[in-house]
């Protein structure tokens, strides 16, 4: 009897599908399931990859110019490493005699399509193929899915525009990294590369811009008055306010509280000091409506806000609750809602949480009260693979980050079918003479609703009591000016961006565009990267050092983009790209374009990205304009290049001695030193106070950079240093075996700490305050994060390959790789100077970036 082989996304959807269709059994322990009617197997996810360049021709494992661009005539597959054993189980199934018909169980929607589909590509297949779209995993969503298969030819359009993506992030990424790491990469930096890609470059973009603006911020001095008044019976603070301001023509950092003219503040508080005031004051009820489910981004931002974990510590914790633990459904999605058929189920996991749990209270009371804001949850038409990440029902003693999260899903969940929750909130007004003072306390909790989900109370009343009793105060109460005083300020720069807030503009990033058919389509693709790719872009922004652990862009970020701007390449720094690209891809999944038509689309890009970098000469990118002041040594003009701000006497390109040596890098013991900060100190020999200089171990600090007999000195600022922001997430498995410890029979494990990598024995020792050998590596060392990946190489090969990016005590980067001694401990190894290689014949390990 001919049988369809169903091939699943996930081994967990593989299981859901053998369940509800019913009598599978499982073979080779779990490997695949089979019944009379079906074989059901899974991939676990992208288990194939495109072939880099050197896997297709090994001349291209030197990296040159020359070669570039790389445009496949055709992209080749190859299994991912990991992965070789489940292709070819896939592999056996699809060719077996007795399988005539291929079902597309992946996810419905384009990266599912490509998951399959480069299975089929790979294998060789031309059996006829079927595709089940499912939006809900109940069992009879499942049933019903089978009951309604669509031909796979009715998917063409979908599974040609996956293909497209997959080639145009390749072409993009690679050969930008390529022509990129040729041109850039120094002589001192070993074993990295400067990776550029469509959805990683553009989110340096947004840091570095802002990093910027924070750096070329000039303060401004302004003014604010501040008041206490006396009522009845009791004193309230409030502060003056100009009534009539409006933003929108106002400057950027004008404030309705705010007065930058000297005259208008000696004014106001001639005309107010001393005299009475008529207060009047609105107190209203604000509802705040219960929250929606999580997908994965709003997830990881409320987790970054109340917990300070970064994305990928967020997803890290998900997948475990979802894989090891099942007690959350998927998380790497990008839907807040629920199919319509989960209403039952939604009902059922009330009962599951109200039986004995911690959250039995609130289950209950939505038992009793019935469910609120169903439309806002249920909705077909906002799913597309997955939807929100809700409680499974199953009930474990979990521990750490994963009970964290479970508990934040689970309180959320129930918050969403509540009601909303009611504040009180008071505004009051009070006018002395022309001037207007404004007071706006805290709102106070008055009917809890759903924020009795998270244990909040209906607060006693908080500020000051009612001017009136028991209503408002509309026509004004006579008050006692008791003290009036002005404040001084500055403006201050804008804050940097934070994870949450990263992940916020990847998610909305098509409403920054201005041209709206782009913005549309960016928008209706989720934006910068996808839910479940975020985490591992901002990881891979770190791992290549653009950014340090805080997102604060280092040296070498601001210099990629500040390069990739003067040479024109800005089409790869900008969203603008993704929106044209998405654009394009719901066309050729539509049918108005082909596939052929958007992939020379894609070449001619991929050509210009190559074209501006390899062909850009330095001097004509930071050429002798726009001085920024006078050399201190010689008088000459100094000007901006490429590495550093100098004079044009120490700059020329000459073979006579120079007659000049003044320069100031632009990296400064791991700070970027600005253009506005260098012209400071040209001017007035002083730059003022800096943050964001690094000592060796890590820790940040402030310091004023002055020119002293013509030389330029740091002068860090007494008690600034301060330990770097740096969450260090801590992953729980341990490494591996302890080097040191390797007598037979010794189970000492080596495990992460927040500060260092460290063996049990050890760690035993100091915890008892006895000394004992063992091993241990410091987590940050010479300004460097090490990661994990490379201390577990350096336990098991006792040598480190050359790593880069390390800091002197000189505040210079270095390269060197580690290797241990008998001991445990670890001595540098630098690498040989060598002849510098020709331009454009560079040999570097390949690595594209999405």
């Amino acid at each position: 009897m001919a049988k369809a082989l169903i091939i699943t996304e996930k081994p967990s959807i593989a299981r859901d599908i053998s369940e509800a269709l019913g009598g599978f059994t499982s073979k080779n322990n779990g490997e695949y399931y089979e019944s009379d009617e079906f074989v059901c197997t899974y991939a676990v996810g992208h288990i194939l990859g495109l072939m880099a360049p050197e896997d297709v021709d090994p001349k291209y494992k030197r990296w040159r110019l020359s070669d570039l661009p790389i445009i496949p005539e055709k992209f080749q597959l190859k299994p991912i490493e990991r992965q070789k054993g489940r292709i070819k189980i896939i592999e056996k199934l699809i060719k077996r005699k007795d399988v005539d018909l291929l079902i597309n169980a992946c996810d419905a929607a384009r990266e599912g399509e490509l998951i399959f589909r480069e299975i089929i590509q790979f294998v060789g297949s031309d059996k006829k193929i079927k595709r089940l779209w499912l939006q809900s995993m109940t069992k009879d969503a499942i049933r019903t899915g089978f009951a309604k298969l669509t031909p796979g030819e009715q998917h063409e359009g979908l599974a040609q525009a996956a293909a497209c993506r997959s080639y145009s992030d390749w072409l993009i990424g690679m050969n930008a990294t390529r022509a990129l790491t040729v041109r850039l990469k120094t002589r001192s930096e070993r074993g990295s590369s400067w990776s550029a890609g469509r959805v990683q470059t553009p989110t340096l973009a947004l840091l570095v811009k802002r990093e910027l603006e924070i750096l070329n911020h000039i303060p401004v001095p302004y003014f604010k008055i501040e008041a206490n008044f006396k009522a009845k019976d009791h004193d309230y603070d409030s502060t003056w306010y100009d009534p009539k301001f409006k933003k929108s023509t106002a400057g950027p950092d004008a404030r309705e509280d705010r007065i930058f003219d000297a005259k208008l503040l000696d004014k106001i508080l001639a005309d107010t000091e001393g005299k009475e005031g008529l207060a009047s004051e609105t107190r209203k009820p604000k509802p705040r409506k219960a929250p929606q489910l999580f997908d994965l981004t709003s997830l990881q931002r409320e987790a970054n806000r109340r917990f300070s974990w970064s994305a990928v510590r967020t997803l890290r914790a998900a997948q475990r609750c979802y894989e090891t633990h099942k007690v959350l459904t998927y998380p790497r999605t990008s839907s807040k809602y629920l199919p319509m058929d989960y209403v039952e189920v939604t009902k059922k996991l009330f009962e599951t949480l109200a039986n004995g749990t911690i959250y039995s209270r609130h289950a209950q009371y939505l038992i009793d009260n019935g469910i609120k804001n169903e439309p806002l949850i249920f909705d077909d038409s906002k799913i597309s693979d997955h939807f929100a990440i809700i409680p499974t029902g199953e009930t474990k003693d979990l521990e750490g980050d994963d009970k964290k999260l479970f508990d934040l899903v689970t309180r959320q969940f129930l918050a969403a079918f509540y009601p909303p929750a009611i504040f009180e909130d008071v505004e009051r007004i009070t006018v002395v003479g022309e001037h207007n003072f404004k007071s706006k306390p805290p709102m106070v909790l008055k009917e809890p609703g759903w924020q009795a989900v998270f244990e909040k109370t209906a607060g006693e009343r908080t500020g000051f009591s009612p001017l009136i009793a028991g209503k408002n105060a509309a026509e004004g109460v006579p008050v006692n000016n008791k003290d009036i005083e002005k404040q001084d300020h500055q403006t201050r720069p804008p804050g940097r961006i934070g994870e949450a807030g990263l992940l916020s503009l990847m998610e909305n990033a098509g409403r920054q565009l201005d041209d709206e058919e782009l913005s549309h389509a960016l928008q209706k693709a989720e934006g910068l990267g996808t839910a479940a790719t975020r985490a591992d872009i901002i990881e891979n922004l770190k791992a290549k050092e653009y950014v340090d652990p805080t997102l604060r862009p280092t040296v070498k970020g601001i210099r990629l983009i500040d390069v990739l701007e003067r040479i024109k390449a800005g089409t790869i720094t900008s969203a603008e790209l993704t929106g044209q690209l998405e654009l394009q891809l719901n066309e050729v999944e539509s049918g108005k374009r082909t596939s052929d038509s958007f992939m020379e689309q894609v070449a001619k890009i991929t050509e210009q990205v190559v074209d501006a970098t390899r062909d850009f000469d330095y001097e004509g990118i930071y050429p002798d304009i726009d001085p920024l002041g006078k050399c201190p040594k010689c008088g000459g003009d100094v000007f901006e290049k490429a590495w550093f701000y100098g004079c044009n006497e120490s700059t020329k390109r000459t073979d006579e001695p120079k007659k000049c040596d003044f320069l100031i890098w632009k990296d400064h013991y791991g700070r970027y030193i600005d253009r506005r900060s260098v012209h400071l100190l040209l001017t007035d020999g002083t730059t003022g106070e800096l943050d964001g200089f690094k000592n060796q171990s890590g820790r940040t600090y402030k310091a004023v950079l002055a020119l002293e007999d013509k030389e330029l000195v740091r002068k860090p600022v007494e008690g600034s240093e301060e330990e770097v922001n740096i969450t260090i997430e801590v992953n729980e498995t341990p490494l591996g075996a302890c080097p040191v410890h390797k007598e037979e029979g010794d189970d000492c494990k080596v495990k992460e700490s927040k500060i260092m990598f460290i063996c049990e024995t050890k760690q035993k020792a100091i915890d008892e305050k006895i000394t004992a050998e063992g091993f241990s590596f410091p987590r940050v060392l010479c300004k460097r994060e090490m990661k994990r990946e490379e201390i577990i190489q350096y336990m098991k090969e006792g040598v480190t390959p050359y790593l880069t990016n390390f800091i002197s005590k000189k505040g210079r980067p270095f390269s060197a790789r580690l290797r241990m001694n008998d001991a445990g401990g670890f001595a540098f190894e630098f690498p040989e100077r060598k002849p510098k290689a020709k331009k454009g014949e560079k040999k570097e390990e390949s690595e594209a970036a999405q």
